[in-house]
Order: C-alpha cells, then structure tokens, then sequence
C-alpha cells in the first residue's frame, strides 16, 4: 500500500489501507480520513487533505494504462 511521511511533520504517517481510506499515525495516535481528508475515526482528528489526495491517488497498476474507451486490459504475465 501507498505511504508517505509528512514533509512538516515527519512523525506522521499517511498510509492507504485496504479500504482505500488513508490512515494516519503518529506514535501511537491513529486516525483515518477519506482520501479528500474527512474524518472518519480515530483520536487524530485532523490530517493534510493534500497528503491524503497524493496517498489515494493511486491508479490500479494493471488498467494504468489501459486506454479510455478499449476493453483490453493489461494483463499479469
């Protein structure tokens, strides 16, 4: 999953979990927001909306690059 630290605050944590919620932690706080940055649980209560859009932005590596419109899509090999 995609991660990143906080460039101002290098304790912090900005992780995509398995359901595409960004999580962040610092020491043992946790909090996890949508990726446009809502809140959605956690003692953290407050994230970079930035961080979370660049975290969430991550496309699937098998339709990356898949064209708009063909119905081929790139397969393991």
């Amino acid at each position: 999953m995609a991660s990143l630290y906080h460039p101002f605050d290098t304790e912090a944590l900005y992780r995509l979990d398995e359901d595409d919620n960004v999580r962040v932690t610092r020491g043992n706080a946790v909090g996890t927001f949508t990726t446009e940055g809502v809140h959605l649980s956690g003692e953290i209560r407050q994230a970079d909306p930035q961080l979370c859009m660049w975290v969430g932005n991550n496309p699937d590596p098998l339709s990356a690059y898949q064209r708009i419109g063909r119905s081929t899509k790139i397969e393991n090999a």
